[in-house]
């Protein structure tokens, strides 16, 4: 089977940011939704907060390069997230390591059926009629069976800082976004 390089492989990831920057560009300017998944590098998250209707997670195994990590799948059907600083390490040809962030004050940021592959997160969370322990192939049909869930009608979090492998949402809307790339060690996250 074929192999590819790590100057091209960091190329096909940075140009991917770079789409995904883009289009993300677009939705800040004009409030349009528009689908966002981004993986294979573990990118960071701080959020002021975040508000969801019919929250569950699960635990997976996410693909990576080097081998399989594990992640808790959070799934919010409907969300609202207040403060959100998002960054991505990223190589760019002939340019060298910099930072990908995103920067989204206020509560400008709605998503529906938002999936997060977070391999750890830290912050306070308040969940509404939950139940812990659940088999997951009750809430996904992508978790393994047996696997374990936990579910809730609602969800607060707060200061919440979360390293995450993956994102996707059926809609992602962030209004008065702003996108840059950062030098590695600097921007806001």
């Amino acid at each position: 089977m074929g192999y590819t390089k790590k100057g091209r492989l960091a190329a096909i990831v940075a140009a991917g940011l770079l789409a995904v920057g883009a289009e993300t560009t677009v939705m800040a300017q004009t409030g349009m939704s528009a689908n966002l998944a981004l993986s294979n590098v573990i990118f960071t998250q701080q959020v002021g907060g975040i508000s969801g209707e019919d929250f569950d997670l699960f635990v997976d195994a996410e693909a990576m390069e080097n081998g399989n990590i594990g992640v808790s799948r959070l799934h919010i059907q409907k969300a609202t997230i207040t403060d959100l600083c998002m960054s991505a390490p990223i190589d760019l040809p002939g340019i060298g390591a910099k930072k990908f962030q995103m920067l989204v004050a206020g509560d400008g940021t709605t998503a529906t059926n938002l999936v997060i592959g977070a391999k750890d997160m830290s912050g306070t969370l308040t969940m509404t009629d939950t139940h812990i322990g659940i088999d997951a192939e009750h809430l996904s049909d992508k978790a393994a069976p047996g696997a374990f869930g936990l579910s809730a009608t609602g969800l607060s979090a707060v200061d919440q800082t979360i390293h995450a492998s993956s994102i996707s949402a059926d809609s992602l809307s962030a209004r008065g976004g702003a996108i840059t790339i950062e030098e590695a060690d600097g921007g806001s996250c």
